[in-house]
């Protein structure tokens, strides 16, 4: 594999989701999906708002995915 086509892996495995994407990752609403992204409650990047635009959120896939097994509830044993 050549350096662009690990370029093009490393892209598609790490992108910026919309909230609608991150909807569907984690299963929820898409209003809840904004909330969280906006709240601190996962690692977010905003962009723009200027000239009276709303700015933009994006949440990183591979840091979504990382931020679910963190928050990974071991099963309990069965006593």
């Amino acid at each position: 594999m050549n350096e662009a086509e690990t370029g093009d892996v490393a892209t598609a495995e790490d992108r910026l989701l919309k909230a609608a994407e991150v909807q569907r990752e984690l299963g929820v609403s898409r209003a809840t999906a904004y909330r969280i992204m906006t709240d601190g409650t996962l690692p977010s990047y905003r962009f723009g708002g200027r000239n009276g635009r709303r700015p933009m959120v994006r949440v990183s896939l591979k840091e979504l995915r990382a931020w679910l097994d963190s928050h990974r509830v071991a099963p309990e044993s069965a006593a």
